[in-house]
């Protein structure tokens, strides 16, 4: 064989592994741009309307008989609905839904003020347990963090958060960021693992 044909079986091999190299990369990238699109199909969900994530407007008198513990913590707090500001509790936003409930249910707490519940929240970490115990409807869900530190919104004056109203059955507890200032909110997010009666 002369030593042009075999420089040409050379660059014919590397011009078919160099196509099929390609192709292979294009294929991953739309599985990834595939999975992107199904996320973000699943995530347009019905939200709430805007809140303002640290200083909340909309108290209101419903009572909420329940308690949020976080053993990790050692979080043993009322869940109230009329105040932010009150020693070992904790504000459930009117917005989001009930404990328990398909969508998020969010919960706002004082990191250095008002008995500090959330000084340390920053030490969860994934599957660490939050524990809501419902007197109403006599029940008890538990919640373990799927991220904690991963949600940061500096903007969140200009970008309110807005709770799903729908989908699965999510908790997402709410402090200032950094500890003592409200320059930013911190989000750690929990998935509801378990429901039983109390």
């Amino acid at each position: 064989m002369s030593m042009y044909r075999i420089m040409a079986v050379l660059i014919v091999l590397v011009c078919v592994t160099l196509a099929a190299g390609i192709t292979i990369a294009g294929f991953q990238q739309m599985e990834n741009v595939t999975k992107a699109q199904k996320s973000v199909k699943d995530y347009q969900e019905r939200m709430s309307n805007p809140v303002d994530a640290l200083d909340p407007s909309d108290l209101t008198s419903n009572v909420i008989s329940a308690k949020l513990i976080i053993p990790k913590l050692g979080v043993n707090a009322t869940i109230r609905s009329d105040t932010v500001n009150a020693y070992n509790a904790v504000y459930h936003y009117p917005e989001s839904v009930m404990p328990g409930k398909s969508g998020e249910c969010g919960i706002l707490g004082h990191r250095t003020t008002y008995s500090g519940l959330f000084k340390n929240i920053a030490s969860l970490k994934s599957g660490d347990q939050a524990i809501i115990q419902d007197f109403t409807n006599r029940k008890k869900y538990v919640y373990e963090v799927t991220s904690n530190g991963n949600d940061i919104r500096w903007d969140y004056k200009t970008n309110p958060i807005r709770f799903s109203q729908e989908g699965q059955a999510r908790l997402l507890i709410v402090t200032c960021y950094p500890p003592g200032k409200k320059q930013a909110a911190w989000i750690t997010h929990f998935k509801l693992v378990s429901t039983s009666d109390l």
